[in-house]
């Protein structure tokens, strides 16, 4: 196991030609102004095209049942679409959104991280000690899992999952938002930001309707939301299965991972820490081609479902377990997530 005093070996040796190395970069490191304006704008968009058909089920149905059922479906789009605008600031504190920094951070901040309650820069500083000090006590996600005291616990079912989230969420609510702290400055301008919003909503449709985007959205943001994060962020790594990134680091491959919980990028979370340049809307085909060309990193740990007790050991990408050390069946996972093969 990783000595926690130090960082855990980060990168790995890709099997990759020189030809294909340069294939990669140039098909899968772009950068696109346009890809990301509006492919965040159609993220946040659906946030308010979600609200307003709740909305609109309350007002225009006269079953109740069914009003409440596309009510809640909403609820879950706008979470999910939430989920989505954090991805994107988590790839914008890389600099994914275009090439200019400047305009990177305006951009990330207009479209995804004010409404979130974030900013990218203040994100940054943060995320970059994740993935400079990975494994270690600078380590800022590992650092919040052993305070809350999620590290070293074994879950072997969804519904011990739910239950543990369930007891950790007010420290982890706290422990979330005092690493993406705003500065009193920062606060005004979200503030801003969500009032001209609601203000437009209210100018060109009613303040009923404004008052109940405002219900929704913090319903979302601070109820629903929080679980599903947590979720997602107990499932990407595993520090105590091994001392480099690519032992303990996951793909998230399953269909709630693409859906609701990774929605836009992060799923595939050990191809983002391998190879950070990606852009988010170029995951999954950087992905489909490193599993092609790349024996390594088909190496990497992928599993398609949040619990899986299917071996007592890592099992690589072509069925075959990765090592034969019985100490492997005595590992005790802090998740209780064990990786399968890859797809």
């Amino acid at each position: 196991m990783g000595d926690t005093s130090r960082n855990y070996e980060q990168g790995y040796r890709s099997a990759l030609t020189r030809d294909d190395k340069q294939l990669f970069r140039r098909q899968y490191c772009e950068k696109s102004v346009w890809k990301g304006i509006s492919l965040t704008f159609v993220n946040l968009s659906a946030i308010y095209a979600a609200i307003t058909a709740g909305y609109a089920a309350l007002r225009l149905l006269d079953t109740p049942i069914i009003a409440a059922i596309i009510t809640l479906l909403s609820l879950i789009v706008v979470t999910r679409q939430m989920r989505a605008l954090e991805n994107i600031v988590h790839f914008g504190s890389h600099n994914n959104f275009c090439t200019d920094k400047v305009f990177n951070d305006r951009m990330t901040n207009l479209l995804a991280a004010w409404p979130m309650l974030q900013d990218v820069m203040q994100y940054r500083i943060f995320h970059s000690a994740h993935h400079g000090d990975f494994g270690a006590h600078g380590d800022p996600c590992k650092e919040r899992l052993e305070r809350i005291g999620a590290s070293g616990l074994e879950i072997n079912s969804n519904g011990q999952l739910i239950y543990a989230i369930l007891v950790w969420m007010p420290s982890y609510v706290r422990e979330f938002y005092n690493e993406v702290k705003s500065s009193s400055r920062q606060l005004a301008i979200f503030l801003t930001w969500h009032a001209s919003v609601l203000a437009g909503l209210t100018a060109f449709g009613s303040w009923q309707f404004a008052a109940y985007t405002a219900l929704v959205w913090s319903a979302s943001m601070f109820l629903i939301l929080p679980f599903l994060r947590s979720i997602a962020e107990f499932s990407e790594h595993d520090y105590q299965r091994g001392d480099t990134v690519r032992e303990t680091t996951f793909n998230n491959l399953g269909l709630l991972d693409h859906a609701l919980l990774h929605p836009a990028g992060d799923a595939w979370h050990a191809l983002h820490h391998l190879h950070p340049t990606v852009p988010w809307w170029k995951q999954g085909s950087a992905h489909r081609f490193l599993m092609a060309k790349d024996e390594a990193y088909r190496q990497v740990q992928h599993r398609d479902h949040l619990i899986q007790n299917i071996a007592h050991f890592p099992v690589a990408a072509n069925g075959v377990p990765a090592g034969n050390d019985s100490s492997h069946s005595k590992t005790t996972y802090p998740s209780g997530m064990v990786p399968t093969a890859a797809e």
